[in-house]
C-alpha cells in the first residue's frame, strides 16, 4: 500500500536530532505522517486522537477499555482522547470522547534522551466497543522481526499540510546498528527504529504516541527523529513496547 505514510512526523523526526535546537521545535511539532495516503475507514480502530485546549496534541493507541497508551513527552493537563475518528473535521456516529482521569508516565522517562517515552493515560469510563472502537494486542517478543509494518496518524504529510483524515503508511523495522549508524550513540535498548528508504516514509509532526503495528500487534510508539521528517537516510525512532509488557500490566492492575 504504497503512499500510505504519514508525512509531517516522519519529516520532522528526520530533521531535528536530539541535543540540538531543533529539539524544541520537535516539541512543538512532534506529530506527523510523511508520504502515506488515506487509511481504510475500519482499519484503525485502536488508534486515539489526544487533544489539549480544543488542538490535536497527539496520537495514541487503545490497548484496554479503559486506558491508552501513548508518548510520555506527550504529557499534558485536562488530556481529551477521541476514539473511533477517522476524520476530525466531521462529527461522526462512530466518535466516543473522554475526558483522563490519571496519566502515568514511566519513571524512567528521560525527556532530554527521549529514553523510556511512554505514558499510560486512564480514561474517565470504559468505552463501549464497537467495529470503530478496539484495543490493540500488545507485542511482547522484542525479537519479533516483521518485515512489514505500519504507521498512522493525522500529523502533517508531506506537503505541510495536516489533513483531516487519518493517513496510513508501510514501512519495515530497521536493524539496531543501522539506526545506531544513523544516530550515533542515540538509541537506547528501550527503542526501536522503523522506515523506508525508498520513499523516505516516516512519522512526523502530530504522530507522536501513535502506533508502529508490526504483525497486527503494537510494536512501537512514536517517540523521535530526524528533522525534517521523511528522511530515506535516517529512519523514525520509536518505544518499543515489548520492553514494557510487565510495567504496562501493573500500572493497570494498580488503579
Amino acid at each position: 500500500m504504497e503512499g500510505c505514510l504519514l508525512p509531517s512526523l516522519l519529516i520532522l523526526l528526520l530533521s531535528l536530532a536530539p541535543g540540538t535546537a531543533g529539539q524544541d521545535a520537535w516539541a512543538e511539532e512532534q506529530n506527523k505522517l510523511v508520504h502515506g495516503g488515506p487509511c481504510e475507514k475500519t482499519s484503525h480502530p485502536y488508534q486515539a486522537a489526544l487533544y489539549t485546549s480544543g488542538h490535536l496534541l497527539c496520537g495514541g493507541v487503545l490497548i484496554h477499555p479503559q486506558w491508552v497508551l501513548t508518548a510520555a513527552h506527550c504529557k499534558k493537563p485536562k488530556l481529551q482522547v477521541y476514539l473511533g475518528k477517522h476524520n476530525l473535521r466531521q462529527r461522526e456516529n462512530s466518535q466516543e470522547q473522554s475526558s483522563v482521569v490519571q496519566a502515568v508516565a514511566h519513571p524512567g522517562y528521560n525527556a532530554a534522551t527521549h529514553d523510556q517515552d511512554i505514558m499510560l493515560l486512564r480514561l474517565e469510563y470504559p468505552v463501549k466497543l464497537s467495529e470503530w472502537i478496539q484495543p490493540l494486542p500488545l507485542e511482547k517478543n522484542c525479537l519479533a522481526n516483521h518485515t512489514s509494518c505500519h504507521i498512522l496518524g493525522w500529523g502533517k504529510t508531506a506537503d505541510g499540510d495536516f489533513p483531516d483524515t487519518i493517513q496510513c503508511a508501510y514501512i519495515h523495522l530497521v536493524p539496531p546498528e543501522e539506526c545506531e549508524r544513523a544516530y550515533p550513540g542515540q538509541i537506547t535498548p528501550n527503542m526501536v527504529c522503523a522506515g523506508d528508504e525508498k520513499h523516505g516514509k516516516d512519522s512526523c509532526q502530530g504522530d507522536s504516541g501513535g502506533p508502529l503495528v508490526c504483525g497486527n500487534r503494537l510494536r512501537g510508539l512514536v517517540s523521535w527523529g530526524n528533522v525534517p521528517c521523511g528522511s530515506k537516510e535516517k529512519p523514525g525512532v520509536y518505544t518499543d513496547v515489548c520492553r514494557y509488557i510487565n510495567w504496562i500490566r501493573k500500572t493497570i492492575r494498580a488503579k
